[in-house]
């Protein structure tokens, strides 16, 4: 079933071209279409020739791109590269960006391929607001970006860069070579595949085939130890450039990657963190950014799937349990402030749900509530002097997390636990805290775990 609702809202590919039209303003399109049963006109997606020619005149069409596509390369798929290029756009009108305001917002692609797409699409998108460099191994890949730079007069906005091959770094050469450069964001769409895979694995043999034939060089499809050891050294190498990046951002191929890549950013304790998913025709890709920056929290970026999607109502019973006594605290805020402050020492990401000034949704990878976690936790914190800064810093980024709208789809197994949670006052009794299991491989007993911890902490912090 096509996912083109989920597109991006400001996707124009939500609705599919008009190949007709097309046909008649692009004639060369008519040796790779046919026409069909009910008498509409249709590509041949199988055919290597019709995608190279289809994204051609798309680029032409709806961008004044004159884009050199060679066929031994990569063919970019412009609806999935335009949902990143929006996502990022969502970054700046969070954020306002613009590291330095005399250069403009600045990006870095990480292998930009022969076509460019990205660092093309960055600048014609913003109005030529963005600055880009483009970050290429192949040789061949170089010069064919360099020409489709020039050839679209576009030498003042984007420069490529040619990474020699001998250097097994990600970014780390090219910001040691370039001292003083620092960017508002990177992007990177890196090998999907591991050098002895080919395609993802099937595993219920009920999956369809892919309607596109696969493009691309072997070294633009493949790279050792696949997307989770390209994407974890490049979260390796973040951890030491740090703000000579504001924003570090990659997309995933496959959902376990996805799921795998989360939980590297939290070993690294890597919490400033978003996420999104990009859907067109019948493909999903993940999303993930990170930063290091102290006044740029990515929670308020707004998520725009979870924001197109239809949202579910809440299902199941409640597990509501009594954290606070009414005379314990002052007010409805000074209860929220306390629950908090509890909730802020577990690593757990936590959101507002839209429309609901009471209600939020958390979100874990990890179990740091049961009583083994929680004494390593403790003995760790013994040991670190920054451990109240961070926890200050974690509850006043819960005190400012974005609002989304709840929804229950696809909630990856390997969450231990997804859940919405509320305060109530119960006039004449207190404070209770209510909580609805959403999904996770823990199970709904997680959230007697979580209630449990919440108020065994209160408990202590009173005596």
């Amino acid at each position: 079933m096509s996912m083109n609702k989920f597109m991006h809202p400001r996707n124009i590919y939500r609705q599919q071209p008009d190949f007709q039209a097309m046909v008649q303003q692009f004639p060369e399109l008519k040796q790779v279409s046919y026409v069909d049963l009910n008498g509409r006109i249709k590509l041949d997606y199988k055919n290597k020739t019709a995608l190279q020619l289809l994204t051609h005149c798309l680029l032409l069409r709806d961008f004044k791109l004159d884009v050199e596509l060679p066929p031994d390369k990569l063919i970019p798929t412009l609806p999935l590269r335009l949902n990143y290029v929006h996502w990022l756009e969502d970054f700046e009108t969070a954020f306002g960006w613009k590291v330095n305001k005399d250069a403009g917002v600045r990006g870095l692609d990480i292998g930009c391929g022969a076509s460019c797409i990205y660092p093309l699409l960055c600048v014609v998108n913003s109005q030529r607001r963005w600055k880009m460099v483009g970050l290429e191994q192949a040789e061949d890949s170089v010069k064919i970006a360099r020409t489709n730079v020039e050839r679209n007069g576009l030498n003042d906005a984007i420069e490529i860069i040619h990474q020699d091959i001998a250097h097994s770094s990600i970014l780390k050469a090219y910001f040691s070579s370039s001292v003083s450069d620092q960017f508002d964001f990177c992007m990177c769409n890196p090998p999907f595949y591991a050098l002895d895979e080919t395609e993802s694995t099937n595993r219920t043999g009920r999956r369809k085939e892919p309607p596109n034939i696969r493009t691309g060089t072997r070294d633009e499809l493949q790279v050792t130890g696949g997307e989770v050891a390209f994407i974890t050294q490049m979260i390796t190498e973040s951890l030491e450039l740090k703000d000579r990046v504001t924003i570090y951002s990659t997309m995933i191929g496959h959902k376990k990657s996805f799921v795998e890549i989360l939980k590297v950013l939290d070993q690294h304790s890597i919490t400033n963190t978003t996420t999104t998913k990009f859907c067109q025709g019948n493909t999903t890709r993940w999303g993930v950014a990170w930063s290091f920056s102290d006044t740029i929290l990515l929670c308020h970026v707004p998520d725009s799937f979870e924001q197109d999607s239809n949202s579910r109502k809440l299902t199941g019973k409640p597990l509501e349990g009594k954290i606070l006594e009414l005379d314990s605290v002052t007010s409805q805020d000074e209860a929220k402030e306390t629950l908090f402050s509890v909730l802020a020492s577990l690593d757990i990401k936590i959101q507002q749900l839209e429309g609901s000034d009471n209600m939020w949704k958390l979100e874990a990878l990890q179990n740091t509530w049961s009583h083994q976690r929680r004494k390593r936790r403790e003995n760790q914190r013994k040991l670190s002097p920054d451990t109240k800064n961070n926890h200050n810093e974690q509850l006043e980024g819960y005190k400012h997390c974005k609002r989304v709208k709840l929804t229950e789809s696809d909630v990856p197994v390997d969450f231990l636990v997804k859940a919405a949670f509320s305060l109530k006052k119960k006039p004449g009794d207190g404070y209770y805290l209510s909580l609805i299991f959403l999904g996770g491989s823990a199970g709904r007993d997680s959230l007697n775990q979580i209630l449990q911890y919440v108020k065994n902490a209160l408990n202590k912090s009173k005596n």
